[in-house]
């Protein structure tokens, strides 16, 4: 999630960014911390301890609330200035 607040007293803005998986059984890859081993992304087939770091970076939750944000910015609506 990110929030963007303007200097105006706009209310905020929320941009959400998810990722969707499931529990493995077992933990599998060494490519990460905490639960990326257990974390199994099947639209992949794999976890993401096993993803490079360049494939988890472009479809992490973070990515896809960044990309929410700049698509709000570059949007007529955006009342940010």
């Amino acid at each position: 999630m990110i929030c963007l607040c303007g200097p105006g007293g706009e209310a905020p803005r929320f941009f959400e960014g998810r990722l969707d998986g499931v529990i493995a059984e077992r933990p599998s890859g060494t490519n990460g911390f905490g639960y990326d081993p257990l974390f199994r992304l099947p639209e992949h087939g794999r976890t993401l301890a096993e993803l490079s770091s360049e494939e988890k970076n472009r479809i992490s939750h973070r990515a896809r609330a960044l990309a929410a944000l700049l698509r709000h910015l570059k949007s007529p609506e955006a009342s940010i200035r």
